[in-house]
């Protein structure tokens, strides 16, 4: 994939017509990935007075965010769930209800 000029100088995109796949990159930040782009939309997009605001409006969107965690956050994820499950079983562990040994005389429990 060539990248592209857009008009104003205000970034680049690359663009493969068989795969519809787009990386558009603006002055001071990363190359973005996008999926299924139609050529008509990248054709727009070079061809616009103002290529942020047709990024952001028609393209930002179908954005490809990164599909793989990294192995730090699984442990993340591990911990959190440990952590959660311990705090539930000292809930049902602990004895919450401080009358638990009263004994009740026959005639309470009748008049009720």
């Amino acid at each position: 994939m060539k990248w592209a000029a857009l008009k104003s100088n205000q970034g680049r995109a690359a663009y493969n017509a068989e795969t519809g796949d787009l990386r558009v990159k603006f002055s001071g930040s990363a190359a973005v990935r996008h999926a299924d782009i139609p050529p008509h939309v990248y054709q727009n997009l070079l061809e616009t007075n103002d290529p942020h605001f047709y990024y952001q409006y028609y393209i930002a969107p179908s954005r490809v965010s990164p599909a793989r965690r990294g192995p730090i956050s699984m442990v993340s994820y591990g911990l959190k769930l440990v952590l959660l499950l311990v705090a539930c079983s000292l809930l049902m562990a602990t004895d919450l209800d401080p009358g638990h040994d009263v004994i009740f005389e026959e005639s309470q429990l009748r008049s009720n």
